[in-house]
């Protein structure tokens, strides 16, 4: 048997290694929403009216909804198109739209830029998952960067919002924060592909049966819903329906995972989908609004960088689990989370850095670990599966956290509250949150714990426990 192609070609594995740490963080960074923070400027700049202004912060909140209905169909289509091509289409869609965005002079051209990021992020990620799924190395660095990238993808957002010009000129800055992450992925795909077309790569790469790719559709109905929802909910939606609803999606989605879970087709040995909603729910829900609350544009990098190097080191360490060990990486990483969620219980809207630098890098350390093992004894399939169902988890996450923070911050404005009383109002509902959050995180370890019992045993190709050969391609 000869050598496979991912054991000959160094010089591609870097390549390979360089896409996923630039593509991942492309498509993620996009994904909030931070025109509030630059409203004034656009205000003036675009000359809107108050009701216009309303369409602004609805447009630059598409980009998540989109996201949510293109990723389950390119995760069916990577299954069939060699994923470098989808890769560098995606690509190519994110770039076009951040380009785009420099001429915007209108709500509708707006909508349309965050419109066509989401979808280039839709496309990406399904596509470097199959990619990643070659090598087993490869998977795991792709699990700490998406997860480090969920984890710092609003601080980088409102970071960027910092660098916005007083006079309104560059506030369309929020629209293509960090563009060069996809113009270097973008490059790095066209040299994949370049490298894999000379050696035929491409040629040995079957396609998957057209029941597995049906399933893979499943996650298209409850990321429908929840994208719908996404939108419809801030036309002036009660706090109290918003949450109903969130509660009724995040429940289905739980639903789903499980039976996806047991799946002779979307099944995994250790719960890879239920792993993956609880990535989506504890990430950008988490770290979304605390960064808000600790320093808003002026918000402090190094806590929540310490907690993306976390993840990203638990996932590779993670690599290293074999499947015996696996279950119990993945139920550590649940407990890490939920210290994590104590630690942010017990700090206030004056957070103490340290504290919060050992509560995030403990919630991307467990994040990490769970996911880099789940996702590592994981064929591509169930992997994809798991995938459709995480940012649907960030949205449902984000329904939950936002109306309690406008429920709050209602009460306080009716009450004449200033400033300081709506700063804690704000810390109260997103104690809140951690709550739920906290239960939602038990129930996600023990409903893993159960879907990950009995499984079949064999090793998959490229597993801890065999010889290291490549992972079947994507």
């Amino acid at each position: 048997m000869s050598t496979p192609p991912a054991k000959r070609d160094a010089a591609g594995f870097a390549v390979l290694l360089v896409v996923i740490a630039t593509a991942v963080p492309a498509a993620v960074v996009v994904l909030p929403d931070t025109a509030s923070y630059v409203m004034p400027q656009a205000v003036r700049d675009l000359g809107l009216s108050d009701r216009q202004a309303a369409g602004l912060v609805r447009a630059c909140g598409l980009a998540l909804p989109a996201l949510l209905l293109v990723a389950p169909a390119t995760a069916a289509l990577v299954r069939r198109v060699p994923a470098w091509l989808v890769l560098f289409a995606g690509l190519a869609v994110l770039l076009a739209a951040q380009a785009l965005s420099v001429r915007v002079t209108s709500v509708p051209v707006v909508g349309a830029v965050r419109v066509a990021e989401g979808v280039g992020g839709g496309v990406v990620l399904p596509a470097t998952l199959a990619l990643a799924r070659e090598r087993r190395a490869a998977s795991s660095v792709w699990a700490g960067v998406l997860v480090a990238a969920l984890l710092l993808a609003t601080p980088l957002a409102l970071a960027a919002t910092a660098a916005s010009d007083p006079d309104g000129l560059e506030w369309r800055a929020i629209l293509r924060p960090y563009w060069w992450l996809s113009a270097i992925a973008l490059v790095g795909t066209a040299l994949l592909g370049l490298l894999r077309v000379r050696r035929g790569r491409e040629a040995v790469r079957p396609p998957a049966p057209r029941g597995e790719r049906v399933q893979l559709l499943l996650p298209l109905a409850p990321a429908a819903g929840f994208a719908f929802l996404g939108v419809v909910t801030t036309y002036d939606w009660s706090p109290g329906a918003q949450l109903l609803l969130a509660a009724c999606g995040i429940a289905g989605l739980l639903g789903l995972a499980v039976v996806g879970s047991r799946d002779a087709i979307t099944g995994s040995p250790l719960g890879c989908a239920v792993v993956m909603l609880a990535a989506g729910l504890l990430t950008m829900p988490v770290t979304g609004p605390l960064a808000g609350l600790v320093g808003g544009r002026a918000v402090p990098l190094t806590a929540f960088a310490a907690g993306a190097a976390g993840a990203l080191a638990a996932a590779l360490l993670a690599g290293s689990f074999g499947r015996s060990t696996g279950r119990g990486a993945v139920l550590c990483g649940y407990g890490l989370g939920i210290v994590a969620i104590f630690l942010l219980l017990t700090m206030g809207a004056a957070a103490n850095q340290w504290t919060l630098l050992v509560a995030l890098t403990a919630l991307g350390a467990g994040t990490g670990l769970a996911v880099g093992a789940a996702l590592g004894h994981t064929e591509l399939g169930p992997g994809l599966f798991g995938l459709s169902l995480c940012f649907p988890g960030v949205l449902g996450g984000h329904l939950i956290v936002g109306p309690l923070q406008v429920a709050k911050v209602g009460a306080v404005a009716k009450a004449g509250g200033g400033p300081m009383a709506a700063l804690y109002a704000l810390t109260a509902a997103y104690r809140l949150w951690l709550v739920a959050a906290g239960v939602i995180v038990v129930i996600l370890a023990a409903v893993t714990a159960w879907v990950s019992r009995d499984r079949p045993r064999a090793s998959l190709p490229g597993s801890a426990e065999s010889d290291g050969a490549a992972l079947p391609a994507g």
